[in-house]
Parts: C-alpha cells; sequence; structure tokens
C-alpha cells in the first residue's frame, strides 16, 4: 500500500512541475522607419490564437516560455520570433515586401500592332513581299500553277473511283450458290437421319 501511495505523490508531483503558467506579454510592431503598424496578425502556433496590433502598434498575448509566434502582415515579409526573444526586446521591426518591377514605357500615341510590326520590319531591312528569282513570266507561271492544280485534281479523283467488272460480280454469285447447294446436301442427308430414328 505504502509503494503505491508514493507512486501516487511522485505522479502528482510530475503533473504540477509539467503544468506552466501563461505570462500576459506586449509588445510593438514597427516598420524601418520606427513608425507603428497597425492591422498585423500576430499567432501564436501553439494554440493557433490570434490577436492583432492596435493603431499604435500594441499587441497583448498571452505565452508560455517556449512558444513561438508568427507575425504576418500584407505589406511586410513574415516573421517568427520566440517568446524568449520578446521577452528580450519587446518590439519588433518588420522588413517591408517589395516586388522590383521593370520598367514600363508609356507614349502619348498609341500605334496599332500592324504599325508596331511595320516599324519593326523596316528596322530590320527586310522586305516580307515575296521575290521572284526565276525568269518565268506571268502567264508561264500561271501555267505551270494550273497544270499542277490538275494532276492534284487527277490524283483525287483516281482514288474514288472504284472498278467494277460484271464478270467478277457474276463469279461470286455463282460461288455463292454452288456453295448453297453442297451445304444443302449435308443438311438434308441429316434431316432424313433424323426421321429414320422414331
Amino acid at each position: 500500500m505504502k509503494p503505491l501511495l508514493a507512486m501516487f505523490f511522485v505522479f502528482c508531483a510530475c503533473v504540477s512541475f509539467s503544468q506552466q503558467d501563461e505570462y500576459h506579454l506586449q509588445g510593438q510592431i514597427v516598420d524601418p522607419e520606427k513608425n507603428p503598424v497597425s492591422n498585423v496578425y500576430v499567432i501564436n502556433l501553439r494554440d493557433n490564437s490570434q490577436h492583432i496590433s492596435r493603431q499604435n502598434g500594441v499587441f497583448d498575448v498571452r505565452i508560455l516560455p517556449s512558444d513561438t509566434l508568427v507575425i504576418t502582415h500584407v505589406t511586410f515579409l513574415r516573421k517568427f520570433i520566440s517568446a524568449f526573444d520578446l521577452l528580450k526586446n519587446p518590439i519588433i521591426e518588420l522588413e517591408p515586401d517589395t516586388v522590383a518591377i521593370g520598367q514600363v514605357n508609356v507614349y502619348s500615341s498609341q500605334k496599332t500592332d500592324y504599325e508596331r510590326a511595320m516599324e519593326n520590319i523596316g528596322e530590320i531591312e527586310y522586305d516580307p513581299r515575296p521575290q521572284v528569282n526565276d525568269s518565268y513570266s506571268e502567264s508561264e507561271r500561271m501555267q505551270q500553277l494550273l497544270q499542277t492544280e490538275n494532276k492534284v485534281e487527277r490524283a483525287a479523283a483516281n482514288l474514288l473511283t472504284y472498278e467494277f467488272s460484271p464478270s467478277a460480280v457474276i463469279g461470286k454469285i455463282v460461288d455463292k450458290i454452288n456453295q448453297r447447294k453442297k451445304s444443302n446436301q449435308f443438311y438434308s442427308t441429316k434431316k432424313s437421319t433424323k426421321k429414320q430414328e422414331p
């Protein structure tokens, strides 16, 4: 009985030592120019409790010494801070989240895409019109084009034609009639043997 009672007291002592009290802590959030920043979310990762900084950048939070806080705002980089660091220095400085944007040129006169394209072509000295490199006249070129088109049309027409031979069709019909006659002979003998059995 005594060992059981001793174990109970040891267990109670361990539980009482493991429980820690939360501390009420106040801090302030500022930007690099030391101006207070309002509407900053302060999130405790242990229990996901959220707190928001006031107009003067001050926030209140209840933490344990082992907690970690996340400081987040739309225009600043996210920052992680431990409770120990917050106890040493309650002022948290956030860095602005800046994005480098490339240079944009704005002109007073608007040009169409065609005009810009023609300007670009003019700058590289390129003539988009087809250049004639042969010694044919215009009528000779047209005749050559028509001949090529006629060849293409003939090839397409040849693919569509179907050879029809009456003798081949009649031969297939005769073969089918002969095959039916042979099959009918076997069918009739089987039929006749069945009639003779009863």
